[in-house]
């Protein structure tokens, strides 16, 4: 497996296909909804956001993740803490190790943009994802009710501090 930066507008097709396969069965499947690749690109631009591409031997796209600044409004607070926005994985490769792999590379990432913390939040009571984030070190840090859309949709968050 070799990991790659997201580099042209091109790949949004195949970042978006894998997003569909991977939440296509879960209560977030309509990506639309809660993620924008157009704005995506342009916190990559910006130098604010870092997208990653896990791809095969044969060159065949296993998985990404995205993750950005918080909100540089917030100040040097802001610019230190980031947020993984979207990870997703083909199921066909799943449990193989390519998701802890793109979280390992996206933290070195954000240290390069000086990040102190990383933070992602997921649907509460979705406990293999919360799992999933544990094992890769990640901290209960809370909930928050309601927090996404729809009714009774509450969100946990879970932080790392980084090296």
């Amino acid at each position: 497996m070799i990991i790659k930066t997201f580099r042209t507008i091109e790949d949004c097709r195949d970042l978006e296909n894998i997003s569909k396969k991977a939440f296509g069965t879960t209560s977030d499947s309509n990506i639309s909804d809660w993620f924008s690749f157009k704005e995506m690109i342009k916190e990559i631009e910006q130098g604010r956001g870092v997208c990653l591409k896990a791809m095969s031997d044969d060159d065949k796209l296993l998985g990404f993740i995205y993750a950005q600044q918080e909100n540089p409004i917030n100040g040097t607070e802001g610019l230190e803490k980031w947020v993984i926005v979207i990870i997703a994985v083909d199921p066909l490769f799943s449990r193989q190790g390519i998701g802890s792999s793109l979280i390992r590379e996206i933290e070195k990432q954000a240290i390069t943009y000086k990040a102190k913390k990383i933070f992602v939040y997921t649907n509460k009571g979705d406990d293999k994802v919360v799992r999933f984030y544990i094992k890769n070190g990640y901290s209960d840090a809370g909930w928050i009710k309601d927090y996404q859309y729809g009714e009774n949709n509450s969100a946990v968050f879970l932080l790392k501090k980084l090296q």
